[in-house]
């Protein structure tokens, strides 16, 4: 009898443990950033739906390789592969959360805009035994950023760079004859007769 007690108790810690972890794995997956979860080896072994779209790589695909060989970063302005981000956290077992923008590299070679942080995953001891690393697709915003500091800079109508914009750069220039001995050039054109032209033909 207490055999057979001990079988149902071990059974229904077995459903209870079962049905908690389906209810992380829904929860997972309905988070709209993306998620990806590795071992303490930095090799993936989880990805929820947003990060199977944005990396281009299926759950199923994903697992046992290396992150660095799914998640693949590179630098906004430089174009230059990023540091592994999860192989910092797992040797310093702190919270990565980088500064700035990266750039996604998915699977197909299109290219996202993202903010991505990542996180140790400890046992009861406090040994890290794996990462997580979310990260959130934000290039509509970027690109909105972009053409707010766009239009802050240029003329629209022309694309030419605005006055306060040509002030900047001239005293750039200026700072730099002065401290660093530079030399620069600067050209200016009068048209004649530049009123007849918007008048005649339009700006």
């Amino acid at each position: 009898a207490a055999r057979a007690g001990a079988e149902i108790e071990r059974k229904i810690a077995e459903a209870a443990l079962a049905q908690e972890k389906e209810r992380a794995q829904v929860t997972l997956a309905s988070i709209g950033d993306g998620v990806i979860r590795t071992d303490a080896e930095g090799v993936v072994d989880y990805l929820n739906p947003v990060a199977e779209r944005l990396t281009g790589w299926t759950a199923a695909e994903a697992c046992g390789r290396p992150v660095t060989q799914v998640f693949r970063v590179v630098d906004e302005s430089t174009g230059r592969p990023l540091l592994d981000p999860v192989e910092r956290c797992l040797r310093e077992g702190e919270v990565v959360e980088l500064s700035g923008y990266s750039l996604l590299a998915r699977r197909d070679g299109r290219e996202f805009s993202i903010r991505d942080s990542v996180a140790p995953i400890r046992d009861r001891d406090g040994r890290v035994t794996g990462t997580v690393l979310v990260f959130k697709d934000v290039t509509l915003l970027r690109g909105m950023e972009r053409e707010m500091v766009y239009l802050a800079r240029h003329d629209p109508l022309t694309g030419l760079i605005n006055r306060r914009e040509f002030e900047k750069r001239l005293q750039q220039v200026l700072t730099t004859a002065r401290e660093e001995r530079r030399v620069h050039a600067l050209l200016y054109l009068d048209l004649d007769q530049f009123k007849v032209v918007n008048d005649t033909c339009g700006h």
